[in-house]
């Protein structure tokens, strides 16, 4: 059988008081106020004299304070800037030099090599040919001066044009292979299986001004093996280096000294050349 809940006992229902109503509120006329902007809404956010945050009735509303730059954030700023502005200035001049010296832009899948040398050096300089000649002066074209084939001492004259566009003419005069100077033996010079070789030269220019023979003309050694260097400066008094400016017609001789192996010897050649004429050759055997 069903049962109906009832009141509960002991709970008077008639006498209970009711919650009272809520006193109604006069809402803000919205259509007369002004209307915010985010100015006014910032600062409403963070002031009000009653019941807001961030102010008193005394100080106003408070404004939350905006973000300020240090002085060296500022120089910092100023100083990247002017790196920028350089940079970019740079790479346009070049550029601009560039295009008016008319330089091919690189390969793009072109890369440098390790072993390349630089333009000037990959082209060698272009040497002019001497002239070789007899005691008589009659110009020799039978190839003697050559490494294979080379002229002799006191009897061959080799001549190149330089740079004044005179000529000057070189010949080698005297040989000594076993020679022997006071100094040698003292400044450990010359070591056993060694010989001392002096040779005499005459110098002689024919053109226009003057011509320094120190200036163009390169002496030196050679054999299959090894290249001699003159060493007769600081031996000899009358080195190619001690030899004046010569005028047209003038001549004037000079030494040198090469030390070389006396197993060397029979093969042993004086070269002489100029800086833009080729290397000629003496035989000494």
């Amino acid at each position: 059988m069903t049962q109906h809940r009832g009141p509960r006992p002991g709970y008077d229902w008639d006498g209970a008081s009711a919650p009272a109503e809520p006193a109604p509120v006069d809402l803000p006329d919205r259509r007369e106020s002004e209307p915010v902007g985010p100015g006014d809404l910032g600062d409403s956010l963070f002031a009000g004299p009653e019941g807001m945050l961030g102010a008193s009735a005394e100080s106003g509303p408070v404004k939350h304070p905006g973000r300020r730059f240090t002085p060296w954030s500022i120089l910092a700023i100023v100083a990247l800037q002017a790196v920028v502005t350089v940079t970019v200035a740079a790479l346009v001049v070049g550029g601009v030099l560039s295009l008016l010296r008319g330089d091919p832009a690189p390969a793009p899948d072109a890369a440098p090599s390790a072993t390349q040398a630089p333009a000037d050096e990959q082209t060698p300089r272009t040497k002019e040919p001497g002239t070789v000649t007899d005691a008589q002066g009659e110009e020799l074209t039978d190839g003697t001066g050559g490494y294979d084939h080379p002229g002799d001492v006191g009897e061959h004259a080799f001549g190149w044009t330089v740079w004044t566009e005179g000529t000057l003419s070189v010949s080698a005069r005297e040989v000594d292979l076993e020679a022997t100077l006071p100094r040698v033996g003292e400044d450990g010079l010359l070591e056993d299986g060694f010989q001392l070789v002096e040779v005499t030269y005459e110098a002689r220019y024919d053109g226009p001004g003057q011509f320094a023979p120190v200036e163009e003309l390169w002496l030196a050694g050679e054999t299959d093996r090894t290249y001699f260097h003159d060493v007769a400066e600081g031996l000899l008094p009358d080195t190619l280096r001690a030899v004046k400016p010569l005028s047209d017609g003038e001549s004037a001789e000079f030494r040198a000294l090469y030390v070389v192996p006396s197993q060397e010897i029979d093969e042993f050649r004086l070269g002489v050349e100029t800086y833009s004429g080729e290397v000629l050759y003496y035989g000494v055997a």
